[in-house]
């Protein structure tokens, strides 16, 4: 079980005399402890899974949150190395449509900004970008990278960030697409437990894994439905969220099909189940007690844990695997990017995308008004919307990612995602979490 070295005492819970034994640590409350590094940064290895049978070359899955992935973003993603889960706040027709649409268009990624060379003797480089009906084009020659051709128009900064990127990423991370036996993309499909049909539909249309998506799958109803559906469908199916070792524990014993789990509870920075319903476990805590739990099976290593939810940056990501996780899933890192959902918002002099919990009161008036199969669990808000700055192409971000990624396992000692499990966390004091960042300094 990757290890955090450090002990919890048990303290009493006000004057009824029991007691709290169980401390919840988030990403703020530890740090990574460096360790022999047996190779540099730049050859750590990202390469993980996300279920049983679902390999990615980056460690990173999008949220399946209706501000967040539809077909554009799991495309993106997918042909980068990644993958995304298509949400389900629509019509299942609809979501199918979605996924059948990731499922038929190119896995390369040079499909939207591809790389050419130039031909001798040409004036107009415009010609060339209108007749590949692209924005951008990255520039080769014989010894590499020459430029990069842009179409002047309203968004050409947005290409230029496209192409600049998109060479940066695949020259320095080199991902492989993730893509399926057929050399089609990958792409996953949020479901409910309780909703048998969509999950066949979703089948049938191409998903290659199902994601659970309930806020507390930890509940007899719901396991009960879970396992009914993992035997009903041939793809993989990852459950969640669940947030304790009892949940994955008596989760496994309902439904032993899981091919992996999604933990975290109410750590998003739109989720306030936490504030108004006082329940909660940060994302690091819950995946350890996902590895306490399949450790104590025996199963360590062989059902994935995906991280959800709280992740901010690269660092938290990092700690979030060498807590045990095999990927981590984002919802507001992704969020910002061209390829979600929504329009682009300005407000003065910058640009935002929406973004809102899906149990926010506009996500689930959206999800009764367009799904007569949705049914109502509770009536209570526990999410909020608002906005995220635009942060341009999806590339840039999972460029930016990818590279912090292999940064802090370079630090931690390990040479890859397994051998992150090894690695150390210890807790930091909050005048060491003070220090640890940037301080006595005016920042410009």
């Amino acid at each position: 079980m990757p290890g955090v070295p450090y002990r919890v005492d048990s303290v009493l819970a006000g004057n009824s005399g029991r007691t709290i034994d169980t401390l919840l640590l988030t990403f703020d409350d530890v740090a990574i402890l460096p360790g022999l590094s047996t190779v540099e940064p730049h050859d750590v290895e990202l390469s993980s899974r996300v279920s049983r049978s679902i390999f990615v070359s980056i460690p990173l899955v999008s949220s399946p949150m209706d501000t967040v992935t539809e077909w554009r973003m799991a495309a993106a993603l997918a042909r980068l190395g990644a993958v995304g889960v298509i949400h389900r706040n629509m019509p299942r027709e609809e979501q199918a449509r979605h996924v059948s649409m990731v499922k038929n268009v190119s896995p390369s990624p040079w499909s939207e900004v591809p790389r050419i060379r130039l031909p001798d003797g040409l004036d107009n480089y415009s010609l060339i970008l209108e007749e590949l009906d692209a924005g951008a084009a990255v520039v080769f020659g014989d010894d590499g990278i020459k430029g990069y051709l842009v179409l002047e128009r309203h968004d050409a900064q947005l290409w230029l960030e496209k192409a600049r990127y998109l060479s940066l990423y695949l020259t320095r991370i080199r991902p492989f697409p993730t893509i399926d036996g057929e050399g089609r993309l990958v792409v996953g499909a949020a479901v409910s437990p309780f909703d048998l049909d969509r999950a066949r539909l979703l089948e049938k249309s191409g998903a290659d894994f199902l994601v659970i998506d309930v806020a507390h799958l930890h509940n007899r109803n719901a396991l009960s439905s879970l396992s009914r559906l993992v035997k009903e469908v041939s793809i993989d199916v990852v459950a969640g969220n669940l947030g304790t070792r009892e949940g994955v524990l008596d989760t496994l014993a309902r439904a032993e099909e899981v091919a992996g789990l999604r933990m975290g509870i109410s750590s998003g920075s739109i989720c306030s189940t936490g504030e108004v319903a006082g329940a909660a476990v940060p994302t690091l805590t819950a995946v350890m007690n996902a590895a306490s739990a399949l450790e104590e099976l025996g199963l360590a290593g062989r059902i994935p844990i995906i991280a959800d939810g709280g992740v901010r940056n690269a660092g938290d990501a990092a700690k979030a695997i060498i807590a045990g996780a095999s990927a981590v899933m984002g919802g507001r890192l992704f969020a910002g990017a061209d390829e979600s959902p929504g329009p682009r918002i300005r407000v003065g002099d910058k640009l935002y995308k929406p973004y809102r919990g899906m149990a926010s009161r506009g996500a689930m008036e959206r999800r009764f008004a367009v799904d007569r199969y949705s049914r109502q669990a509770k009536a209570v808000e526990e999410g909020v919307e608002g906005l995220v700055p635009y942060t341009g192409p999806v590339v840039k971000t999972l460029y930016e990612l990818a590279e912090g990624l292999k940064a802090a396992l370079g630090y931690a000692g390990a040479q890859d995602v397994t051998s992150a499990w090894k690695a150390k966390l210890a807790r930091v004091t909050p005048t060491g979490s003070r220090e640890i960042r940037p301080h006595d300094i005016l920042l410009g």
